[in-house]
């Protein structure tokens, strides 16, 4: 409870202090960071579980676009002074793992594009006094949810060093 309240007052002050274009950079750092641990993964290792019960490369790849095109349809939404009809939920994957390695990895890319240009398009900041329920965080704005945004691209890169280190050197950049 304590690390959510500690999330909730990041995303609060970071949202009120940060222009768009800030949080449109801030996102596409940690975008560059994840993708920079993911795509140069050997494609032979990217469907591979580093143990029972835990996401593969791939499945982390498929929850991070999938959840990251969610948000994305939340975020236009809101700019546009419109709530979502009903509260975001993210689901663990949206099934896309299955796509060849390159694939998953352009759309990861084309979907960041779409938010950094949707953020972009919004740097006069229009409705962020419209706040909409989310599952963890309680009431926030579009900026504050496109921060959750960053926070999870850090969270994921984090996941995929390890699924990598966990295959030794096989895991390990050519």
């Amino acid at each position: 409870m304590a690390e959510q309240q500690k999330l909730e007052g990041y995303l609060r002050s970071q949202g009120a202090k940060l222009s768009a274009e800030q949080v449109r950079d801030r996102i596409q750092e940690a975008s560059d960071e994840f993708l920079g641990v993911v795509q140069g993964a050997p494609e032979a290792l990217v469907r591979k579980a580093p143990a029972a019960g835990e996401w593969s490369l791939a499945e982390v790849l498929d929850h991070v676009v999938f959840t990251l095109e969610r948000i994305t349809g939340v975020i236009g939404g809101l700019v546009a002074g419109r709530k979502p009809p009903a509260p975001l939920e993210i689901g663990a994957t949206s099934g896309i793992a299955t796509l060849p390695w390159p694939e998953l990895l352009a759309r990861l890319s084309r979907s960041q594009a779409a938010l950094s240009a949707l953020l972009t398009a919004n740097h006069h900041e229009p409705h962020v006094d419209l706040r909409v329920p989310e599952g963890d965080f309680g009431e926030l704005n579009w900026k504050e949810y496109a921060l959750i945004l960053r926070l999870h691209y850090k969270d994921h890169a984090g996941q995929a060093r390890k699924t990598l280190e966990a295959f030794g050197p096989a895991g390990s950049k050519k």
